[in-house]
């Protein structure tokens, strides 16, 4: 089970172990190169060289000395990827309690939080399901940070109920589709949640066909596992002006493509267990939201199920009944998500949402587009949509606003339903899935985040990571909540 690190601000002393960050070139303490041997003083890590790092053994502690490259270029995302890889070297050597020296030049709050961040993520692993644990595994315990540094206390004991969140993403990502299909993730965060914090709703298949939720039941037609529709409540009993935010998550928790079957390598359909990145996200989120207590109102909504494959499976060419009224020609199977997210959405419409956020690993056409650095932001407010975007980049976690014209929504007509649920052509598919979902909000800002090709790590966290799962958004959802709650409750009106 993971457990993130205490953090404290202290003094700094000679009997902890101690992680020493060195911008190019930047400034060396004497008595950081004290520590080192005269053979070793032109060393890569001493001059700042990204990456580089120098591991000094003391007769009861441990000095690693690590170069991250040009200050200027060391952000919020490059620190977290950073920390959390100098964590693995921290791990390697065994060390449980660690002093962290920031480097002078790279002294600014949020690259140094995201760093913290990073170093804590390196605790995680997904082991559950090994025979036998990792018995030489070592953990980092204690972070301590000087005094007058660039993070104070509160920002700093926040990390632990932030981690803790990405960190029951992760697994959910990371378990395989028999460990995770909808009843089980259902089950997992019961069992991770403080009841009295958070309200759990969750509607079975029963009640999804009775209360028309007709685009998940039909995604789910086709699997012997039954769909499930979890609402997750936080605040309820907050004031009526505080901020309703509802998170909205994608939760294929396999994806076979139904019968436009996926072409692909045995690779790839092994990645298809992380279809559910989105609702892993909105989960870990309102953990912890409400491990912090934040002052706003916030719902986690996740339609979970498995697009599969059998003789009830729904054809291409099928037209059928949204929750929200409207009909929906399903012209390709594979464009499942947007359907059960469509139902979704107009959950937290009906149920008077200030703001929505859903996010998604939609679209294979954004991870061309952006790759695995930024996520694809899609939103009908550019008041709300900045916001956000904001808040991805405090939390390390960049997204890239992209076009919302409506000749992308014009794509979507059929001749026998509402709209279809695709456009004719591959071209700007991750901009035609954003306009599918937008038709489901009836003007309450929102914003889409797709996450096809951010749910991994990048380097160079990916590189020394026992599992590739990021828990992206997690933590700017987190950030957006914190941010409302100071805030009036919102118009239902785009800006």
């Amino acid at each position: 089970m993971y457990k993130s690190p205490s953090f404290e601000i202290s003094s700094l002393t000679n009997n902890r172990s101690q992680l020493a960050l060195v911008a190019a070139k930047g400034l060396v303490s004497p008595a950081l190169r004290k520590l080192v041997p005269q053979s070793l003083q032109e060393h890569a890590a001493l001059k700042g060289e990204k990456g580089a790092k120098l591991v000094l053994h003391g007769n009861t502690v441990t000095t690693v000395i690590m170069g991250i490259g040009k200050a200027h270029d060391f952000n919020a995302q490059e620190a977290a990827e950073w920390g959390e890889n100098a964590g693995h070297a921290l791990n390697r050597e065994m060390v449980t309690e660690v002093q962290v020296l920031f480097a002078e030049e790279a002294k600014d709050a949020t690259t140094c939080l995201n760093f913290l961040k990073g170093l804590a993520m390196a605790n995680y692993r997904m082991d559950e399901l090994k025979s036998h644990g990792d018995t030489k595994r070592s953990e980092i315990r204690k972070v301590v940070i000087a005094p007058g540094g660039p993070v104070d206390k509160k920002a700093i004991q926040e990390l632990g109920p932030i981690s803790q969140g990405i960190a029951f993403a992760r697994t959910l990502i990371e378990l395989p589709p028999a460990h995770a299909n909808p009843s089980q993730v259902v089950a997992r965060f019961q069992d991770a949640v403080n009841q009295g914090l958070i309200e759990v709703e969750v509607w079975d298949e029963k009640r999804i066909k009775k209360e028309g939720m007709g685009l998940l039941e039909a995604v789910s037609r086709g699997s012997s596992t039954p769909a499930r529709f979890l609402v997750a409540r936080y605040g309820k009993d907050m004031p009526k002006n505080t901020p309703n935010l509802f998170l909205v998550g994608k939760g294929i928790t396999f994806d076979t493509g139904g019968i436009n079957l996926k072409v692909g390598s045995w690779i790839d359909l092994l990645g298809m267990k992380k279809d559910m990145g989105g609702a892993a996200a909105v989960l870990g989120a309102i953990l912890a939201v409400s491990q912090l207590k934040v002052g706003v109102r916030v719902t986690a909504v996740t339609p979970l199920a498995v697009n599969a494959i059998d003789a009830n499976a729904v054809l291409p060419g099928d037209v059928v009944k949204s929750y929200a009224g409207k009909t929906v020609e399903i012209m390709n199977t594979d464009a499942e998500g947007r359907l059960i997210l469509a139902d979704a959405l107009h959950y937290a419409v009906s149920h008077k949402a200030d703001y929505i956020v859903n996010v998604a690993t939609l679209t294979g056409a954004c991870m061309v587009a952006l790759g695995h650095h930024h996520s694809g932001l899609f939103t009908n407010s550019d008041t709300f949509g900045s916001q956000v975007l904001r808040m991805t980049e405090l939390a390390g976690e960049p997204a890239w606003k992209m076009p919302m014209s409506n000749r992308y929504g014009e794509e979507l007509k059929s001749k026998v339903a509402d709209m279809a649920n695709m456009g004719k052509s591959r071209e700007g598919g991750a901009q035609i899935g954003a306009k599918f979902l937008e038709r489901f909000v009836e003007g309450v800002p929102w914003v889409h985040l797709d996450i096809a090709g951010t749910v991994d790590l990048g380097e160079p966290a990916a590189g020394t990571a026992a599992q590739p799962a990021a828990g992206r958004m997690v933590h700017s959802l987190v950030l957006l909540a914190q941010q409302l709650a100071s805030k009036p409750a919102s118009g239902k009106k785009k800006s």
